[in-house]
């Protein structure tokens, strides 16, 4: 019995020995197999380029073979036949292919058959040269007005300068605390501060810093900042102006009064608002009433506008959310009218709004009054015009305790 074992396993053995001995014969010739194998594949593909469509004139180009000429005449004449009906599927594409991205052809519907870009450029046409040739003189003609312009502004540069030189009243005055303090300031005549307040092209503070041209800075008050060293304000702020508040419906703000008596004797630019409750046209009335009473009373000279503010309010009785955008458009337009008619339209009489509210609230018409947005952000997304945009209501300036808002002259 041992014997038939021991035997039985060296037979199993033997097996297994013979067996692996013909399967690395048999990977061995596996390389050269795969060698002969790519080397045919390489002949049978180097037979044939692919052929490269052009993305400008759809033209097909075959490169030749050293195939049998029966075998290539079949090939491109079927190409060709293919390129046929693409154009004739697409004639009316052809005049946009230049516009579309250089993997596509015909608004995408084809993708090109090959990865590699060509860079295809057709003889001008004689249209074409014609063209640019017209292009071309319309730029020489430009360049010789432009030239003439120049011309005439340095002419016109140098009668300013002529003009300056004999001039002795528009000199700059620089005063040595402002050197030492590195604050750059003019000292302008009274004259030349109020062509700046009405152009609005340069603007300067109460104590003739120059502030610039965009980005102008002015505050709004009410009796909510109390008591305002206006001194203060007027000799360190980096602000041109101040907007005050004359009152609401019909009743005075408290701190009015003596707002306006400072600001008209230290020459500070100033506009008024009223903060409106109307929610009737008989309302609006009432309050451009009450602000033309207030402009007679104390003789204003409100050079940055008069401003209607409308809000969101709830008086406990009533609220703003019963006024429908139609009604907006009545109660504006008889304010704006009514109080433009009484100063015969020196002032603009303008709405002050959120800007929220303003997109949201106010009809078409009423909508195109406003002038001041108020958006505590980076930037102000009102959709419509506007000259003036309450970027804060957290401000702080020198002489007002506490916060403020402040704008920015756009």
């Amino acid at each position: 019995m041992k014997k038939i074992i021991i035997l039985a396993l060296i037979s199993v053995f033997a097996f297994v020995f013979i067996e692996a001995r013909y399967d690395d014969k048999k990977l061995k010739s596996f390389p050269k197999k795969n060698e002969i194998a790519r080397k045919t594949e390489k002949k049978s593909l180097a037979k044939y380029v692919v052929p490269i469509v052009s993305h400008d004139e759809e033209v097909v180009s075959i490169t030749k073979t050293n195939n049998s000429k029966n075998k290539e005449s079949k090939i491109t004449s079927q190409v060709i036949n293919n390129v046929e009906e693409v154009k004739e599927e697409n004639k009316s594409d052809f005049n946009v292919v230049n516009d579309l991205e250089h993997n596509e052809i015909n608004n995408g519907s084809e993708k090109n058959i090959d990865c590699d870009e060509i860079d295809y450029k057709p003889e001008n046409t004689k249209e074409e040269q014609l063209k640019e040739n017209l292009v071309s003189n319309k730029i020489e003609e430009k360049i010789k007005e432009e030239k003439k312009d120049l011309e005439i502004k340095k002419e016109e540069v140098k009668i300013d300068e002529k003009e300056k030189s004999e001039t002795s009243n528009t000199e700059v005055i620089v005063s040595a605390s402002e050197k030492e303090n590195s604050i750059p300031t003019k000292e302008v005549t009274e004259e030349k501060k109020e062509d700046a307040y009405i152009s609005k092209k340069e603007y300067y503070s109460p104590n003739g810093t120059y502030l610039g041209t965009n980005r102008i800075k002015v505050i709004d008050v009410s009796h909510h900042q109390g008591i305002i060293d206006w001194d203060l304000f007027a000799k360190q702020s980096d602000c041109y102006g101040v907007i005050l508040r004359i009152g609401y419906w019909k009743t005075e703000d408290r701190m009015f009064k003596r707002n306006i008596e400072n600001i008209k004797r230290l020459n500070i630019p100033y506009g008024i608002y009223i903060y409106s409750y109307a929610s009737t046209v008989n309302g609006a009335l009432i309050e451009s009433n009450f602000t033309n009473n207030m402009i007679d009373k104390y003789n204003l000279n409100p050079t940055l506008g008069i401003f209607y503010d409308i809000e969101s309010w709830d008086t406990g009785t009533s609220n703003s959310n019963e006024i429908s955008k139609e009604m907006y458009d009545m109660i504006i337009t008889s304010f704006i009218n009514n109080v433009s008619s009484h100063v015969n339209n020196k002032y603009k009489v303008k709405v002050y709004s959120g800007r929220w509210y303003a997109m949201n609230r106010l009809g078409s018409e009423s909508k195109g009054y406003v002038d001041w947005v108020a958006e505590y952000n980076k930037t102000c997304k009102y959709d419509g015009a506007y000259s003036l945009w309450q970027y804060t209501s957290s401000g702080s300036v020198p002489g007002v305790k506490g916060r403020v808002d402040i704008s920015y002259i756009i």
